[in-house]
């Protein structure tokens, strides 16, 4: 397809990265989320192991969205992950259409045309029944409690290096409830959304 890039924030629990991976098959083109610090890690030589660490949080308030107050050397870890993450990102959109999950996608490619920018949620009784799954050891009291913990730490990360609200329907294209409509549902919907946009693009 013509190049159209879908970036997907996610709650923890409603099945993003499934539907991510569903939806980019069901297009044919690459899907990224872990994938992305693999790359990024290649790209500026940080271990991927430090790279996984500090994927998705930060623990510095010296980094500055739009620029770059220090040598990069010099920035915190989390904030040069960051900033080396954004740089694999655009290097991905580059090469053509995808699917990328997470990292605030949707801001570091703000200005490219393509863009289809989703948010996915889930009723928090779906969420729990999902993580169970992976959870086996905790109750269900403990898992709702771990999913809010997560999503409070991407909704963080986002805030502070986008100084916008994560899951606000106006920073979006697209928000859906994937307990509405299912995980296959909700990937024909965006499938459908990304057709539009290519048309669109194709004038």
């Amino acid at each position: 397809m013509k190049r159209v890039i879908i970036t997907i924030g996610r709650e923890f629990g409603s099945g993003g990265r499934e539907i991510g991976m569903k939806l980019a098959e069901k297009l044919g083109v690459p899907f990224f989320d872990k994938e992305i610090i693999r790359k990024a890690a290649e790209d500026s030589g940080i271990v991927e192991s430090v790279m996984d660490y500090y994927d998705e949080h930060h623990t510095s308030p010296i980094f500055a969205t739009g620029s770059i107050l220090f040598d990069i050397y010099q920035m915190p870890m989390s904030d040069r992950v960051y900033l080396e993450q954004s740089r694999a990102i655009k290097a991905i959109a580059e090469k053509g259409s995808c699917v990328i999950v997470g990292r605030c996608a949707d801001v570091v490619l703000e200005k490219n045309p393509g863009l289809v920018r989703i948010f996915i949620c889930a009723d928090m009784a779906d969420k729990v029944a999902r993580k169970r799954q992976v959870l086996t050891d905790k109750t269900d009291a403990q898992i709702e409690s771990h999913i809010r913990g997560v999503d409070r730490k991407r909704a963080k990360y986002y805030s502070y290096y986008t100084d916008r609200k994560w899951g606000d329907a106006r920073q979006y294209d697209i928000c859906i409830n994937s307990s509405l409509l299912g995980i296959d549902g909700t990937v024909d919907m965006i499938a459908d959304a990304a057709l539009i946009r290519e048309a669109e693009l194709e004038g």
